[in-house]
C-alpha cells in the first residue's frame, strides 16, 4: 500500500509506516485509553496501582449490565473524580443492602460480597440512574455514600487488566 510517492523507495517506505502508524495510535485513542488504580476500593478484583485498559466507545454506546466494571466521574466536595466501580443496578431496579446482602427487584444476589457492610439502602432507581458498588465494601465510597448516578457520568467500560503482567485478565 503506498500512500505516498516519491522517488526515492526507502524514503515512501517510511512514510507509508510514519502515516500507518500515525493512525492506528489515533484510532487507539480515540477507543481506549490506560487507567492506573489508585485506591483500593476495587480490591481483591483490581488492586492499587494495577493498569487497565478502558473502552470509551463501549462505554458510550454499550448497554450496562449488572457485574460490569465502569469508569465513573462522581463529585466528592465539590470536586469531580473518576472512579473504578461495578454496576449493581441500573434504571427502573429497586435496590436494597440489608447487612451483609444485596437484593435487586427482590431477588437475593449472590455474586456481590459484602461481608463488613454497615449502611443499609433501600432505593428505587429512577431512569438513567446506575447504582455502583466497590468490590472492597468495607473502604469503599459509593454509591451507598454519594447515591446513584446518571448514565452521563459513566465515562467507559473496562475492558482489561494488562499490569502486572503475572494478573492479565479480559473482564
Amino acid at each position: 500500500m503506498k500512500i505516498f510517492r516519491t522517488k526515492n523507495k526507502q524514503a515512501n517506505f517510511w512514510l507509508d509506516v510514519m502515516v500507518i502508524t500515525v493512525f492506528l495510535v489515533g484510532v487507539c485513542y480515540i477507543f481506549f485509553w490506560p487507567v492506573r488504580i489508585a485506591g483500593n476500593s476495587m480490591a481483591p478484583s483490581v488492586n492499587m496501582g494495577d493498569q487497565l485498559i478502558i473502552s470509551r466507545f463501549m462505554g458510550f454506546f454499550d448497554s450496562f449490565s449488572h457485574g460490569d466494571m465502569v469508569l465513573a466521574t462522581i463529585e466528592v466536595d465539590g470536586q469531580r473524580e473518576n472512579v473504578v466501580k461495578r454496576i449493581v443496578g441500573g434504571p427502573g431496579e429497586h435496590i436494597v443492602i440489608i447487612e451483609d446482602f444485596l437484593y435487586i427487584n427482590g431477588q437475593r444476589q449472590n455474586w456481590v460480597q459484602l461481608a463488613g457492610n454497615d449502611i443499609s439502602v433501600d432505593i428505587m432507581l429512577e431512569d438513567d440512574k446506575f447504582f455502583l458498588l466497590g468490590d472492597n465494601i468495607v473502604t469503599s465510597s459509593d454509591s451507598r455514600h454519594f447515591g446513584p448516578i446518571p448514565r452521563r457520568q459513566i465515562l467507559a467500560k473496562v475492558i482489561l487488566r494488562y499490569f502486572p503482567l503475572s494478573a492479565i485478565e479480559i473482564f
